[in-house]
């Protein structure tokens, strides 16, 4: 009996005595070795678990007025360690001209040593550029270029003239201020034309974004401007009277254009007296000014705005990981605090815009032009702005 009993207990205790002994053991052990593992990563002695591929550089190309504000914003998401598909990201934004970054894009292969690393997103001063890349090569679009911000489109203009054309002029009207003759209306037979400069080299959008605005007036455009009215006689005809004889200051820029005019002191002898600009490259132009040197005009008519559009990249060019990253970083750059970086530098957005200036005081928008069909802003870019035409 004593024996029969003795092989009935080991039977019915012993295996799962042992069982449950050995599972103890084993969630003992492990907790033992996650609290060591996780004092090591506390100590920096090792990469987190899950960063399992390495660090990753994450490049963004951005339009030379946003990239100190953003790379400002990548500082700090770059302070968190992200970790993303296994790496551990790391963003670098850099600015580029957009004209070199289009033709870059448009080469038949990237060339890392003239342009950089290939950036896994582009963020250009306005659409004129996703228009190009869109019409030469869309295949490197990777879905549809979204607005981070905005600054809308004036004219920066010699302040006497200004205050008699105030509520005068129309955007549609800037074909025909640049005949001789054309400032009687305003009460200077002697002065001749608006003499409007109209920049083409980098950082030019504005001048063709003005132009936009000529063409949608000047072809009555209900909706967005088509390649099919872009091309129409009247519009082209107006593209080339804006184009005619515009002056040109200093190196051709729109910030040497506003300097000679805030230097003028004969305003019937001015050899510029209005320049299309953004509002927030006139904000950082003129903050300083304690007076009013150059005067703000938004004329009559949908305002055309500069829509910084982020045009996220594809191609062998970019992985699936680093997609993935630049999506992230910039619904991080959305968020309230981040766009504050943005918006006080005098961009319109999601966040407070700056205190106004003596210059500039960020008045209404209104109406905005609606953005043309990808291949009517081409068109006009043949005439306005040569470097924004793919291939050309």
């Amino acid at each position: 009996m004593g024996t029969h009993g003795s092989g009935r207990t080991r039977q019915l205790f012993s295996r799962p005595l042992l069982a449950g002994l050995l599972g103890i053991i084993l969630v003992v052990a492990l907790i033992v070795a996650w609290n060591q593992y996780g004092d090591r990563i506390d100590d920096g002695s090792t990469k987190a678990a899950s960063c399992l591929s390495g660090d990753a550089l994450l490049p963004i190309a951005a339009d030379p007025a946003v990239a100190p504000a953003l790379q400002e914003i990548a500082t700090t998401f770059n302070a968190a360690r992200p970790v993303i598909r296994d790496y551990c990201v790391s963003v670098d934004v850099r600015p580029v001209d957009a004209g070199a970054m289009l033709e870059g894009l448009t080469a038949p292969k990237w060339d890392a040593q003239a342009h950089g690393l290939y950036p896994a997103a582009w963020v250009p001063e306005s659409s004129v550029w996703s228009a190009a890349l869109a019409t030469a090569n869309p295949s490197l679009l990777a879905g549809t270029p979204d607005s981070l911000v905005s600054s809308p489109i004036r004219l920066a203009m010699e302040p006497e003239l200004a205050r008699e054309a105030k509520g005068k002029i129309a955007w549609g009207d800037l074909p025909s201020l640049t005949r001789d003759n054309a400032l009687r209306a305003f009460g200077h037979s002697s002065w001749g034309s608006l003499r409007m400069a109209m920049p083409t080299g980098a950082e030019s959008d504005a001048t063709a974004l003005a132009a936009q605005a000529v063409a949608a007036v000047t072809a009555e455009a209900t909706g967005p401007l088509t390649a099919a009215q872009a091309r129409s006689e009247p519009v082209v005809a107006a593209m080339h009277e804006l184009m005619s004889a515009p002056p040109r200051v200093g190196d051709g820029t729109a910030e040497a254009a506003v300097r000679a005019i805030a230097d003028t002191r004969d305003p019937a002898d001015a050899k510029v007296r209005a320049v299309p600009i953004s509002e927030q490259r006139l904000y950082l132009l003129t903050k300083g000014d304690a007076k009013a040197k150059v005067a703000v005009v938004a004329p009559s008519g949908p305002t055309p705005v500069a829509d910084y559009p982020v045009i996220m990249l594809g191609g062998d060019g970019v992985s699936d990981a680093m997609a993935a990253a630049a999506a992230e970083f910039f619904t991080f750059a959305r968020k309230p605090e981040e766009m504050k970086i943005l918006t006080q530098t005098g961009f319109r957005g999601a966040g407070p815009l700056p205190a106004g200036t003596a210059t500039v005081t960020f008045g209404e928008v209104g109406t905005a032009l609606p953005v043309p069909e990808s291949a009517a802003t081409v068109d006009l870019n043949r005439i306005i702005l040569p470097s924004a035409v793919p291939g050309r």
